[in-house]
């Protein structure tokens, strides 16, 4: 009778990991994040702070901005759409990633960098 009841034990036992075997396992899609493609802000006046200090961007239209430095609006014109928005006009361009974060640059020397609204 001992050997009954230990052979269903078993049994039971054995039936449950045989059901946990036979189930498929569930096939699981992963995609990388794509990021947020992010266009000039809307027309207005922005102040960003940057590594190397503060900069106030004027973006008149979707082509046009007027950047505030030395003392005076700069106006910049869209020359480039990707992979960065770029704005130049004389020695000064004006750079926008996908992530809104902006570099500013005078003469090819980087001035200000890493510029979050």
């Amino acid at each position: 009778m001992l050997r009954i009841v230990t052979l269903f034990g078993l049994l039971l036992g054995l039936s449950s990991c045989i059901l946990l075997v036979e189930d498929e396992p569930r096939q699981i899609t992963v995609t990388d994040p794509q990021p947020v493609p992010v266009g000039p802000p809307r027309p207005d006046t922005y102040t960003y702070s940057c590594n190397g200090g503060r900069l106030v961007v004027n973006y008149v239209d979707n082509n046009t901005v007027r950047v505030f430095y030395d003392n005076a609006f700069q106006t910049l014109t869209l020359t480039r759409t990707s992979p960065l928005r770029t704005y130049a006009g004389g020695p000064y361009v004006w750079e926008l990633d996908r992530n809104g974060l902006g570099t500013f640059r005078v003469g090819g020397t980087l001035v200000r960098s890493t510029c979050r609204i």
